[in-house]
């Protein structure tokens, strides 16, 4: 007799829906989301720079890639929730598949957005991060879910910038 499926839960399936629009809204917004937020003359990035020696472009440069990379954990923990049985592979494929839909659409696209294949890289990265926290943080150790709620609060912060890029104007 087969083992029946386990049941997504509501509230996973709820999260992924956002997600989606929330990925939709930010991946094809019409200009580049961070473009109204004066993001290099922010304290934190001047200091980095100036820490660096390198001009504030370059690390916004880096914060992108970055901030790519964390806008796309949730992608691979939902695979993980929603399917315990899935291999690393699943989640590859799907943010896999969302950034280059993404990508296509921003360079094909009548958007003011600049394609990239560091993007299609960093968003696969964060895929891999997400389905690795989920599983980790699924085996119990009290280290593992502490690290994995640190790293829920970061992509939670990264999200809000991205959302605040929706509704502040840009150049």
């Amino acid at each position: 007799m087969e083992e029946p499926r386990p049941r997504v839960p509501r509230a996973v399936l709820v999260l992924a829906v956002l997600y989606v629009v929330l990925a939709a809204a930010i991946g094809l917004w019409p200009r580049h989301v961070d473009s109204g937020l004066g993001v290099e003359a922010w304290p934190l990035t001047t200091t980095i720079a100036d820490v660096l020696s390198v001009p504030a472009s370059r690390v916004v440069d880096g914060a992108e890639v970055l901030a790519n990379t964390l806008f796309f954990v949730p992608v691979g923990a939902v695979v993980a929730v929603a399917l315990p049985r899935a291999s690393v592979l699943l989640a590859v494929a799907a943010g896999l598949a969302i950034a280059v839909v993404i990508e296509l659409v921003q360079g094909l696209g009548p958007l003011d957005r600049t394609a990239s294949l560091l993007d299609v890289v960093a968003d696969v990265a964060g895929a891999v991060l997400g389905f690795g926290a989920v599983r980790a943080a699924s085996s119990g150790s009290p280290a593992a879910r502490a690290a994995v709620a640190m790293l829920a609060a970061v992509v939670l912060v990264v999200l809000g910038v991205l959302l605040a890029g929706l509704v502040i104007p840009g150049d």
